[in-house]
Parts: structure tokens; C-alpha cells; sequence
């Protein structure tokens, strides 16, 4: 879809979009699938978010931990397979991250 160059950033503005774009679904226990256009580079991606034991990303979770009780934030990286001019070898994606507030009842 986009051939912007690849280059690591994040902006407010990524997690305001992707939070009025994305949708939650629950998949299985414990597994939330959020799914929306990547707000750099606008490619439909699909991001499992998994609880629990098998939790990726835990230590930089805690640092994200919502301070409401009924949500937690993740952290989301874009992970399309686009071409973006510059993107190292074996990586995914335009380079753009965020952080994505998850309501408890999606999950």
C-alpha cells in the first residue's frame, strides 16, 4: 500500500487514531486480536495481545500499567509486510509504535 521509508518513530497522534480506528476481538482465553490500519503508513495489520503467563513484552508492561483499573496500555508496533525502503533485514513494518489503551471488557 505505502512506500514510505522505514524509520523507527512514534507521535501522539498514533495512539489517538489507532484508538478510534482499531477494533478489539476476543480470540480465545486470554488472547485479544486488535486489528486496524497502521496509523503511519495505513496498512491493515493484526495485533495478538496475549495475558497471562505467556505475556510478551512483561517488563515493558509493567511500565505501562494503566492507572485504571479497567484497562491496560500495550504497546503496538507496526507489523506489515509493505515495502519501506530502508527497513533492516528480518524486520517488519513501517517503524511505527505506539502505546494502545485495551478496555478489560474486550479482552
Amino acid at each position: 500500500m505505502s512506500h514510505l521509508d522505514y524509520r523507527p518513530v512514534t507521535v501522539d497522534s498514533f495512539a489517538t487514531t489507532a484508538a478510534s480506528t482499531f477494533t478489539a476481538k476476543v480470540v480465545s482465553a486470554g488472547t485479544t486480536e486488535l486489528t486496524g490500519p497502521c496509523p503511519r503508513c495505513g496498512t491493515i495489520i493484526r495485533i495478538p495481545v496475549v495475558s497471562g503467563i505467556y505475556k510478551s513484552f512483561r517488563l515493558l508492561r509493567r511500565r505501562h500499567d494503566s492507572p485504571e483499573p479497567d484497562a491496560r496500555l500495550e504497546p503496538v508496533i507496526c507489523t506489515c509486510d509493505d515495502d519501506h525502503p530502508g527497513r533492516p533485514e528480518g524486520e517488519v513494518g513501517c517503524g511505527a509504535f505506539w502505546i494502545f489503551r485495551l478496555e478489560s471488557a474486550a479482552e
